[in-house]
């Protein structure tokens, strides 16, 4: 790949930001054998910004009802969840839905000792709040986990690190 080609890349993607979505069921079709995930300490380099989970949890909500869809509520085994993935996305400075040694997304929720049925990740980072959710938005994936009305809970994370909002949304059916 050309230099000029591959700055071009690289700027891009700072610039806009990146993302990936994943969504499942009880059945995950993804699941392999891993073992038990040792939560990931705080990074030296991270900051947690809860002022931003919260701003991400108002912007959900505000596009979910313009949707019709009904609002998520905050749960915080979930948001415990989440900001464990985001730690290991910020040590590795990488977006992932799963590093190696770590459970896929259904395992991992479920080990919060919650009854899921349905569950979905975003995991974006970028300059600011309004722009990862923007960007989020814009994504159909992550669209559809952000306004999909049979999810009823979520655990969001979000840490800066070397100038980037690190975020994960975490988003869950919970049974009663």
């Amino acid at each position: 790949m050309s230099r000029a080609l591959f700055a071009t890349i690289a700027m891009l993607a700072f610039s806009v930001g990146l993302c990936f979505a994943q969504e499942g069921s009880g059945a995950d079709q993804h699941s392999q054998p891993a073992p038990k995930f040792i939560s990931a300490q705080p990074s030296p380099t991270s900051l947690e910004d809860s002022a931003a989970e919260q701003e991400l949890l108002e912007l959900a909500n505000q596009r979910r009802r313009e949707a019709g869809a009904p609002a998520l509520r905050m749960d915080a085994n979930l948001s415990n969840a989440a900001r464990a993935h985001a730690r290991l996305m910020v040590a590795r400075q990488q977006l992932s839905h799963q590093f190696g040694g770590e459970p896929s997304l259904m395992p991992r929720l479920l080990d919060t000792g919650l009854r899921l049925d349905r569950v979905g990740e975003n995991v974006a980072y970028n300059g600011s709040v309004e722009k990862a959710f923007e960007a989020l938005m814009q994504s159909p994936p992550h669209r559809r986990n952000l306004l999909d009305p049979s999810y009823n809970s979520a655990g969001f994370a979000a840490f800066w690190s070397y100038q980037r909002l690190y975020v994960v949304q975490d988003f869950a059916h919970q049974l009663p």
